[in-house]
Order: C-alpha cells, then structure tokens, then sequence
C-alpha cells in the first residue's frame, strides 16, 4: 500500500495535521518515522487511515491482490474464506454464551447457598442465645455451695501447726 505523509494525508482525509499528528503520538493510528535532512517525518499507510477516517475521493483505487500479497506477510481472504470464519466465530460464540449461561447458573446456585447458610447460622445463634439464657436460670435455681471447714493438711498433723 502506499504511504501518505501526515500532509498528504490531511488533504486525502479531509483532517487536519494536528488531529493526525495527535494521533500518530497517541497510538491511535500507526505510521513510520523517516528523517529526513534534520527533520523527522511521519509516513502513514493509506489502510491504516482509512480504518479511522472517510477519504475524500481522491485517492487511487487500491488493489488489494497487489497491495497484499503473500510476500510481504500479509493474505488475501476471499469472500468464502470470510464466511468459513463467520461461521467459525458464530459458534465459538454460541458456545461461549453457553458457558455465560452455565456459570451465571452457578453463580446463582451459590448465591442461594449463601442466604441459606447465612440463615442457617442466624437460627444457631438463636438457638444458643436461648439454650443460654435457659442455663442461667438453671443456676439461679441451685443452692450456693456451703463453705465447709477445712481439716489441717497432713504437714500440720505431722508437725503440729494450727491453722487459724
């Protein structure tokens, strides 16, 4: 294909430089640095500007079985190639939305797991706050253990110590 400098390409593209050299910096569009003398000067691939922008009209018409040929690593797809991919890429999407399906299913099975474990634990906590209240007022109910008096230890009967 050819090139176009960012000059040429404004007239052919109907943009002005600044929007081209913005995208030349930005990304937004590729194209290749030449130096020329002291200057650096942007060449752009008519493809690649045509990607982003409506040409004017008066750009020759590009013919895509010499502009693309195998030589330079690039192919040329017919129109039945094109259609083999559509296909192709139809039903890896079909089949990807299937997989959507399958584990927005999942999502949803766990999500219902989830709020019945949550209320599952509230019931437990429930239940344990009441079996707790229930043994305090058991303990209430059973008598203060008496203090019984205590016998001297055995070093006081060998020895002879009181306690007092």
């Amino acid at each position: 294909m050819s090139k176009l400098s960012v000059s040429q390409a404004a007239k052919a593209f109907n943009v002005s430089r600044p929007t081209l050299q913005k995208a030349l910096r930005d990304g937004t569009i590729s194209g290749e640095r030449i130096r020329k003398g002291s200057q650096d000067v942007w060449q752009i691939d008519q493809s690649e500007l045509a990607r982003l922008y409506q040409p004017r009209g008066n750009l020759p018409a590009v013919d895509t079985a010499k502009d693309l040929a195998p030589e330079q690593g690039l192919a040329v797809l017919k129109s039945s190639d094109i259609e083999d991919l559509s296909a192709k890429h139809a039903k890896e999407l079909e089949a990807i939305r299937a997989e959507l399906d399958q584990v927005r299913a999942q999502k949803d099975e766990v999500e219902r797991d989830r709020i019945q474990a949550e209320r599952d634990l509230a019931a437990a906590q429930a239940v344990a706050e009441e079996r707790k209240r229930m043994l305090d007022d058991v303990m209430k109910l059973l008598p203060k253990p008496e203090e019984t008096a205590t016998s001297p230890g055995w070093w006081a009967k060998w020895f002879g110590a009181r306690r007092s």
